[in-house]
């Protein structure tokens, strides 16, 4: 086959994938917070997680997306803030981080985030943490019953350096109240644990409490609620797991270990 001749059947090739890409590809017409909006997608049907761009908005609001380092954009809307950084799944918020379960994308000049995310923002709605709910519906719809010590990071993705917050949450599904003994003031242990399960953080150390018997008690069907930050200073980027139990004599309750990822 001569030049010529290889030539015109890329071209009849590249011709039908574009036509073919055509029939695929169909505009949609939609609206968040009064604004209308299209964009083209491979699928009939836009869920919360479909992707969307970003840079439409700015034309029709008073959205500002600017680029500062080397791949982190701020999206600013009035006096709302949030940092993303395509193809990784946390945002900030404010002050806030939250965990998405798709990550936002950058094409060409154009940010893609979420639809549920964009409705929200363009909003001015809170954003649900989506890992502090997802533990919560698993409580309150699949285990109603006994004592239950739960983990509940602010976000399972941190950079190396940082520092994220951990809710500890005492739950009391029984039917009467139940009492904890603890020989000092700590009342709860936190550990991060590598994949040979060496303990590389440890909550405690270098924290001072009080040297005297405490008693908690937990009315049936009440919470205790406690807060503690891990700093991820000297860890290696890896993965983790973040292991917590209450310190009391009996060391009576364990949580579920949480997987957490250092980059």
């Amino acid at each position: 086959m001569n030049k010529l001749n290889k030539f015109i059947v890329a071209g009849i090739v590249l011709i039908s994938i574009i036509f073919l890409f055509s029939q695929m590809v169909s505009a949609e017409n939609h609206e968040i917070a009064g604004i209308k909006f299209e964009f083209n997608i491979l699928t009939e049907d836009i869920t919360a997680e479909t992707l969307i761009p970003m840079h439409q908005f700015m034309e029709k609001t008073d959205l500002t997306i600017n680029r500062f380092a080397d791949n982190y954009f701020i999206f600013q809307l009035d006096d709302r803030h949030m940092l993303i950084i395509p193809g990784e799944k946390e945002v900030r918020i404010g002050r806030e981080k939250y965990e998405l379960n798709t990550a936002p994308l950058k094409i060409n000049d154009d940010i893609l985030i979420p639809y549920s995310l964009a409705e929200n923002f363009l909003l001015g709605e809170d954003l649900v943490k989506r890992d502090n709910n997802d533990v919560e519906d698993e409580i309150n719809n699949e285990i109603k019953t006994g004592l239950h010590l739960v983990l509940m990071p602010e976000t399972k993705t941190v950079k190396k350096n940082d520092e994220f917050e951990v809710k500890i949450k005492l739950i009391n599904y029984t039917s009467s109240s139940r009492s904890f003994t603890f020989n000092t003031g700590q009342k709860y242990e936190l550990q991060l644990l590598d994949k040979d399960d060496s303990v590389v953080f440890v909550w405690s150390r270098g924290k001072a409490f009080i040297q005297a018997i405490q008693t908690l008690e937990v009315e049936a069907g009440e919470k205790e609620k406690w807060t503690a930050k891990i700093n991820t200073s000297g860890i290696e980027a890896g993965k983790y797991q973040l292991k917590g139990w209450l310190t009391d004599r009996k060391r009576s309750l364990t949580a579920d270990s949480v997987e957490i990822l250092i980059e």
